[in-house]
């Protein structure tokens, strides 16, 4: 009796299949026929950050391709070259120090590419924020854990220099003995592939940060979570209250919040909330990103706690 294939390798299978077949495979064809092979444009995606210079090569071969052949069919260039850059990236799962349901999460990713719902589909064009995201997921720079996502980073300089100056002892105290150090930590966003029904839903998060918990156990370097956004600062709690549940599990279980100046207003805080802009446009709301701390013993200590979030 043959021993069915590992889920990386029926995943993968799935993408190979995915590329000949339809307008992924058109599309697919064409790219190998204007030379740029899978390994290109794996190395374009991969240099894709928030960075407006990283998206030169990327846009020009988008540009150079349309100009040949026409649009593709709503979002099937950037989903072969994400279906592409996930091939490459599946074959060395095995080797990845995360627990086994975050590589799960990863081979979900690309079925999800394959056929997305309405949400994921949008939020795979080029021109979106979103596509950072899911250029990183491609390259496993950032990691899915559901609700959320992350990546490695750390608690830059420059934001200390930021921190009121009520907050400053809390904040030193807590870096200097809990974290021991300002990196490396993780570092969490939101999923560009989460279903909008399940957004900012508490429990989808404190799943999410057990993920992450588990994979923290993984990675001893990793001193614990720093996250930095307006759904994290008190301000934006004062006038939405419910997004407390958001930070709600790291502040109950020994970490620490403060701010880091005035955020963006483009940033997303009014999205689906005319009371903030409302607030806002009166002037009794000023849009602040708070930054959380949490150090990796209380995280561990907190997962331990939690097995029902397995």
């Amino acid at each position: 009796m043959l021993m069915p294939l590992p889920l990386y390798e029926q995943v993968i299978a799935e993408a190979e299949a995915a590329l000949t077949d339809g307008e992924f495979g058109l599309t697919h064809a064409r790219l190998v026929a204007d030379g740029a092979s899978e390994d290109a444009t794996w190395e374009l995606i991969h240099q894709i950050t928030e960075a407006p210079r990283t998206w030169g090569a990327l846009a020009a071969l988008h540009a150079r391709f349309v100009a040949r052949y026409g649009e593709t069919a709503p979002h099937t260039f950037e989903r072969v070259l994400l279906l592409r850059g996930f091939k490459r990236s599946l074959r060395s799962l095995p080797d990845l120090t995360v627990a086994e349901s975050v590589k799960r999460l990863i081979c979900d990713q690309v079925q999800l590419l394959i056929a997305p719902p309405p949400a994921v589909l949008r939020r795979c064009d080029l021109r979106r924020n979103s596509f950072v995201g899911l250029c990183k997921l491609a390259t496993l720079r950032r990691l899915p854990a559901g609700q959320l996502t992350w990546e490695i980073g750390g608690v830059p300089r420059s934001w200390l220099l930021k921190i009121p100056r009520r907050d400053l002892l809390k904040v030193w105290r807590h870096i200097a003995t809990r974290m021991r150090g300002l990196a490396p930590m993780f570092v969490p966003h939101l999923s560009p592939v989460r279903k909008d029904r399940v957004v900012l839903l508490e429990r989808e998060s404190n799943r999410a940060y057990y993920r992450m918990a588990q994979s923290l156990a993984l990675q001893p370097a990793v001193k614990g979570l720093i996250a930095s956004s307006w759904l994290h600062s008190t301000d934006t709690m004062v006038v939405s209250p419910h997004l407390t549940s958001f930070s709600r599990v790291i502040l109950e279980n020994g970490g620490v919040i403060t701010t880091i100046g005035a955020a963006d207003p483009d940033c997303g805080v009014f999205h689906r909330s005319p009371e903030r802009k409302r607030l806002y446009d009166e002037g009794k709301f000023k849009p602040t990103t708070g930054l959380v701390l949490w150090a990796r013993d209380d995280m561990l200590a907190w997962a331990a706690a939690h097995p029902e979030l397995a």
